[in-house]
């Protein structure tokens, strides 16, 4: 495609749905170097736009949109959204939410002079061959490549990546001689997430801390200040001495905590942003997965470096120890 100098993306989502565009971005980067790229995401999401300056160039808020869940919709600030989204002319837009059912729709009011995403079968698309059909049992990654496809640009692979700036390595930095802790002698031990029906028991997290404290290996338990509670009770229900991080530390920001991540031997965690975190950064992890999301869709991609635990075995403490182990044992 010729003359794509304005290029507009539709992800409205968390951290680790953001992620997981990034190859597909990546893509669109490599093909139009000179476009102006801007992303339209969640409100305060503009931090993500700026840890990728080579990638996009600017945020615009999306005000939300009627059947979407990730957040309430105020009809009066959708026209001007959508009134100031038309008046930038976009050459191309990408339709990157999902199925397209609510959002396909949206994107085409943009009024861009190409429009392309994603569409379940059945969703309407105003362009059939620009809008690949998607499964529920694809991967996130995989599937959003399909729209790099059907603009005939090449893939430039699956990775993920999160850059992690000079300062706040520093930070972490800080943060470890706080908790005297050395890189590379402790495990990250993750039991939040965004949704709570994702969440692993604390006993079980404490169980699986006992378990690889035992063995020598030293656990901090990470999470924002928002999941206090939830590390606390952890490290209450653990018999075996560990670090919370919010009690010690306090609020991290997300650089700070993908550093802690990446100088860190293993990753335990849900199915959460930090999973995909340390993916981009090459950590070994333990990923545990609930009913309410599926490992086919959302686990790492590199099956050498990262184990994803079905549902089936989120009770098989003794698979997830042995997996734990198993990973460590690279190092």
């Amino acid at each position: 495609m010729e003359n794509i100098n304005k290029i507009a993306i539709l992800r409205a989502l968390q951290l680790g749905d953001l992620l997981c565009m990034i190859p597909a971005v990546r893509a669109i980067r490599k093909a139009y170097p000179h476009a102006d790229i801007t992303l339209l995401g969640l409100p305060g999401k503009e931090d993500f736009v700026e840890r990728f300056p080579h990638y996009f160039n600017s945020f615009l808020t999306f005000p939300g949109w009627p059947g979407l869940p990730e957040q309430e919709v105020i009809p009066s600030r959708v026209a001007g959204f959508l009134l100031h989204a038309q008046q930038q002319q976009y050459d191309l837009v990408l339709q990157m939410q999902g199925s397209g059912t609510y959002t396909n729709d949206c994107c085409f009011l943009l009024d861009g002079r190409i429009t392309a995403g994603l569409r379940a079968a059945g969703v309407w698309a105003p362009n059939e061959q620009l809008f690949p059909l998607m499964t529920e049992s694809e991967h996130e990654i995989l599937r959003l490549l399909k729209i790099v496809q059907a603009l005939d640009i090449p893939v430039d692979g699956t990775t993920l990546e999160f850059p992690i700036t000079p300062e706040e390595y520093a930070g972490a930095g800080m943060i470890l001689d706080l908790l005297q802790l050395e890189p590379g002698k402790y495990i990250c031990m993750h039991p939040g997430a965004r949704d709570p029906r994702r969440r692993w028991p604390a006993a079980n997290f404490a169980a699986l801390g006992d378990a690889l404290a035992a063995s020598g290996h030293t656990i901090l338990i990470t999470g924002s200040e928002e999941e206090g509670a939830l590390t606390a009770a952890v490290a209450e229900q653990m018999q075996s001495p560990a670090i919370d991080l919010v009690e010690h530390a306090g609020q991290t920001t997300i650089g700070e905590m993908a550093a802690l991540i990446h100088r860190s031997q293993l990753l335990l965690s849900n199915d959460t942003g930090v999973s995909h975190i340390a993916a981009a950064l090459n950590v070994p992890s333990v990923i545990v997965f609930s009913n309410y999301s599926d490992p086919g869709r959302w686990a790492p991609l590199d099956q050498s470096l990262h184990i994803a635990v079905p549902p089936n075995k989120a009770n098989d403490l003794s698979y997830i120890l042995e997996a734990s182990e198993h990973m460590m044992s690279f190092l």
